[in-house]
């Protein structure tokens, strides 16, 4: 959409009541998105964790018989029940479900919003930096309007994105009652609503969104000080409950870090060194707390001669984690896939063009595709999976897929169809994307039909009359 165009719709009078009607209906969509979580039901399969372990160990804390210790996340939701009175365990499960289904919807809403206000902001001027624009001769009431409709544009982005996480994202998982197998396809949210992962995943998408905003938005130093310390408390948290999702954190900073490194290091941009060390603290002095007993005697082993011994063992955990642990394509579903694909092709288009004539934050682009296809390939490459393995449990390798935020880029496609002037694309890229998609059809023909989508999606609706 071009700049002038948008301007001149500002000059209406009845532009700031569209603007209204957009937003009555984006929390109208967001009213009926609550509904459907408190009338949702938890997935409470006895032969499953959820069930099996999760409300198990509660239900001991709650009355004073547990010897489990680390179970931080059971013993807190215990003496909250205690203290609340409540010694109904479906009651239970139907608070926390509750409770975390919300909060993951905020916190991933939230990561969306600060990943496509970011994006979408070229290299050269940011989103309140309009003016900047030549030939735009706008007053500052047009100006304004185009900022709030392009704001209310990524709110519903921003939806979309945390809906795609909510489908694309599932597992898979086969036991038996008695003698008879049983079988579910469940998205995330149903398989997790009722664990510690509930809240941890989420905990984890907003340590990564508030450390977005210190590396990339223009903040005083008050409110990145506000920020450092909400990552702390954050981090602490998944620590203390689930240290894997920490460690999840920790790849997506050293990403940021490493993409981010001639802005950290350049003398002229003390705020980026400045804002480094609290974080790199944060993160060692957590490291050293939670995964020092675990990760030292390994990594202390590996340096001791016996390098070659450790390697062989990692490439057996690998292979064994894809043969048989990984659980794809029903953890990583064809959405994702598709979304990645994407990505790539869209990069690829975009190689040999200099930053001033790109409308989008080349450089945070580059950082969620490698993001999104890293934690993709963890699980998926033998090395990659076997050294998530050795540091943290062949079962738990393909939670991996939960940390990739492949689900930024279709919104972002989204934006920049809508926002489209013209359609002038080159020949040779038009021949490039092609080829491009040529390629992906034949080597992932099997993963473009999306079955597992589906059955992730079918799981939530059915969530209201299970």
């Amino acid at each position: 959409m071009d700049i002038k165009v948008l301007a001149s719709f500002f000059s209406k009078p009845t532009a700031m009541n569209k603007l209204k009607t957009y937003n009555i209906l984006f929390y109208s969509l967001i009213a009926v998105a609550v509904l459907f979580i408190f009338l949702s039901n938890p997935f409470l399969v006895k032969e499953y964790d959820p069930w099996n372990w999760h409300l198990r160990f509660i239900t001991e804390f709650y009355n004073g018989v547990s010897k489990s210790e680390g179970r931080i996340w059971h013993l807190v939701w215990a003496r909250i029940f205690k203290f609340m009175g409540i010694g109904d365990i479906f009651i239970w499960a139907k608070i926390i479900h509750v409770f975390q289904f919300i909060l993951a919807a905020i916190f991933l809403y939230f990561f969306s919003k600060t990943a496509l206000t970011i994006l979408i902001k070229s290299n050269c001027s940011k989103l309140h930096g309009i003016k900047s624009y030549e030939g735009l001769h706008s007053n500052e009431n047009d100006i304004n309007g185009i900022n709030k409709l392009r704001k209310i544009q990524i709110k519903y982005l921003s939806l979309f994105a945390v809906f795609l996480w909510f489908i694309g994202n599932g597992t898979f998982s086969a036991t038996f009652s008695g003698t008879l197998p049983i079988a579910y396809q469940q998205a995330w949210i149903m398989w997790y609503s009722v664990t510690y992962q509930g809240l941890t995943i989420p905990l984890f998408w907003y340590c990564t969104a508030l450390t977005l905003i210190t590396f990339y938005e223009e903040l005083s130093f008050r409110k990145n000080l506000l920020c450092v310390i909400q990552i702390a408390m954050a981090s602490f948290m998944i620590a203390k409950f689930h240290p894997q999702e920490f460690l999840y954190y920790i790849i997506h900073t050293s990403i940021i870090i490493i993409v981010n490194i001639g802005r950290i290091v350049s003398i002229k941009n003390k705020k980026a060194f400045l804002i480094t060390i609290p974080i790199i603290f944060i993160i060692m002095f957590i490291a050293i707390k939670y995964f020092l007993d675990h990760t030292l005697p390994p990594f202390l082993y590996v340096i001791s001669s016996q390098i070659v011994k450790v390697l062989q063992q990692i490439n057996v955990l690998g292979h064994n984690v894809i043969d048989n642990l990984n659980r794809f394509p029903n953890s990583f579903s064809e959405i994702a896939i598709i979304s990645i694909i994407s990505m790539i092709i869209f990069r690829v288009n975009y190689l040999f063009i200099n930053d001033k004539k790109i409308s989008f934050n080349r450089n945070f682009f580059d950082l969620l595709l490698v993001s999104s296809l890293l934690f993709f390939l963890i699980p998926m490459v033998p090395f990659l999976a076997g050294l998530a393995a050795y540091i943290t449990h062949p079962n738990f390798v393909y939670r991996f897929f939960f940390a990739s935020p492949w689900f930024i880029f279709f919104p972002f496609a989204l934006y920049k169809v809508i926002t489209m002037r013209e359609i002038n694309i080159p020949v040779y890229k038009i021949v490039i994307t092609v080829a491009l998609i040529l390629c992906s059809i034949a080597y992932f023909h099997k993963y473009l039909i999306p079955y597992h989508t589906f059955l992730n999606a079918k799981s939530i609706i059915y969530s209201l009359v299970n």
